[in-house]
C-alpha cells in the first residue's frame, strides 16, 4: 500500500472510531456574574431626592430648558436661566450623606458667553454650615456639548452638595446655560 493511501485509511478510522465512541469536543463553559466592584467609581447624580436651584427658567423647572435638565443625563437638553446673578447655585440633596471627590460639567449647545467660568462646589449635612470641596477660576469650554470631569480630596460624606456659580464667560450677569452636571464618588 502506497505512504498517502495508509495516512488516509488510518485518518479514516480514526474518525470513524470517534463517531462511533461518541468523541466530541464537548465542552462545558461556565460563566459566573460577579458582584458589582466596590473599588469601581460610582455617578452619584441619580440617586439625589432633589435638586434645587435659587434662580428657576422662567417656565419653571420641568419647562424645555428648566432646571431637572441639568440631571437628566441628555447632552442633548439644558438648564437655562435669563437672570443669571453671581450668587447663583444648583443643590443637589440626598436622603443619606454620600461622598462625593469628582464632578463633570458639560457645556450646553449654543453661545459659549452663557458657560460657567468661575465656581465652588461646597459640601453640607445641614444647609447652613458649608464646606468649600473645590474652587474653579477662569475655566472654559473650547466646544459645545463638551463635557470636563473635575476631581478633588473628599474624605467626608454630605447630605447636600451646592454648586455655586459666581462668573459667566460673557460676563457676571446675563443668560446662564448647562448641559449637565453629574456627581461621582471615586474609590477610597
Amino acid at each position: 500500500m502506497h505512504k498517502s493511501t495508509k495516512k488516509g485509511a488510518l485518518f479514516l478510522l480514526t474518525l470513524m472510531v470517534a463517531v462511533f465512541m461518541g468523541c466530541t469536543k464537548k465542552k462545558e463553559r461556565v460563566y459566573e456574574l460577579l458582584p458589582p466592584d466596590p473599588e469601581m467609581e460610582k455617578d452619584l447624580t441619580e440617586l439625589a431626592i432633589s435638586l434645587s436651584v435659587n434662580i428657576e427658567n422662567t417656565s419653571g423647572a420641568t419647562a424645555a430648558e428648566g432646571s431637572r435638565k441639568v440631571i437628566d443625563n441628555d447632552l442633548d437638553s439644558k438648564f437655562l436661566i435669563f437672570s443669571f446673578d453671581p450668587t447663583f447655585y444648583m443643590q443637589l440633596g440626598y436622603q443619606d450623606a454620600v461622598r462625593i471627590d469628582a464632578y463633570t460639567l458639560t457645556s450646553a449647545n449654543d453661545a459659549d458667553d452663557r458657560d460657567p467660568k468661575d465656581w465652588q462646589l461646597l459640601g453640607s449635612n445641614d444647609q447652613s454650615e458649608w464646606t468649600t470641596l473645590d474652587t474653579r477660576v477662569g475655566e472654559t469650554f473650547d466646544a459645545r456639548k463638551k463635557t470636563i470631569r473635575y476631581e478633588f480630596a473628599n474624605a467626608n460624606k454630605y447630605k447636600y452638595y451646592r454648586l455655586v456659580i459666581s462668573a459667566l464667560k460673557g460676563g457676571a450677569s446675563g443668560l446662564f446655560q448647562l448641559a449637565e452636571w453629574r456627581v461621582i464618588s471615586r474609590p477610597q
